[in-house]
């Protein structure tokens, strides 16, 4: 049996800390949205592919509004007091908890196809490069990527030999995008009229570690979050159960 002043400390943690956790899924959602919405203006993650480009944005919305419901039917149980509510938000919170530990071990044991991942998720925005269309996503983000890193293609340059949409040009064949060259072009293809140059000028290193590193920040950030979700999420299913079994189901003292 639970005596009042031990009831009435659980249920001020617990508003406080479901407050806490609604205000965190409003930031999420904001977060999440603002992100999306600036997704295709953040090259070294665009170049990366819409689907692991996508991935770190619906996360954090998703999240936020997982957050933010079960936050908000928290706080609602501890002002009202009524037990079968503290019960199945404690049931809730323990679900996703559970749901959270399973993600972090499937991610622990899946990290090493991350690079896997990656690889692929470049070799689709690279095949869709049109040096005709400079102002297309991909071709944009290659550009601005390679030249501010410095760098050539995903391994080397050699990538851009198989491109999809690059290696449909004869004159482009040996020759390689502007933003790949060292000091400048060194050739012109007519039939796409854009300056180019031949393996003898390019950046020596691809663009695969930059881009891995990029992505990586924002996961440990995604993971940064999530652990301190969890460690509130412990501290409530705590304290919605020493609530519950202070109260009966009309939310007087027991």
């Amino acid at each position: 049996m639970v005596d009042g002043a031990c009831a009435n400390l659980s249920k001020l943690i617990l508003v406080i800390v479901n407050v806490l956790l609604w205000l965190l899924g409003c930031a999420l959602i904001g977060v999440g949205a603002y992100s999306e919405v600036q997704r295709t203006s953040h090259e070294r993650i665009t170049i990366i592919g819409s689907d692991v480009s996508r991935f770190g944005p619906i996360a954090l919305i998703v999240g936020g509004v997982l957050i933010f419901v079960v936050g908000l039917a928290g706080c609602w149980g501890a002002v009202k007091e009524r037990r079968k509510l503290l019960i199945l938000y404690a049931i809730l919170m323990t679900i996703i908890f559970a749901l959270e530990i399973a993600a972090g071990v499937y991610g622990f044991i899946e990290r090493d196809n991350l690079e896997n991942f990656v690889t692929d998720g470049m070799g689709e925005t690279l095949n869709k490069y049109d040096p005709r269309e400079e102002s297309k996503t991909e071709t944009k983000s290659w550009d601005v990527v390679q030249r501010d890193v410095k760098c050539c293609g995903i391994r080397n340059y050699t990538d851009w030999d198989n491109a999809t949409v690059w290696s449909q040009f004869s004159t482009l064949a040996g020759k390689y995008p502007s933003s790949c060259c060292v000091g400048g072009t060194n050739a012109t293809a007519s039939s796409v009229l854009i300056e180019v140059c031949d393996s003898t000028a390019v950046y020596p290193n691809g663009c695969y570690d930059e881009s891995l590193s990029e992505l990586r920040m924002y996961w440990r950030l995604i993971a940064g979050i999530a652990l301190g979700v969890a460690v509130l999420q412990m501290l409530v299913i705590i304290m919605a159960c020493c609530l519950a079994s202070a109260v009966d189901d009309d939310g007087k003292y027991v």
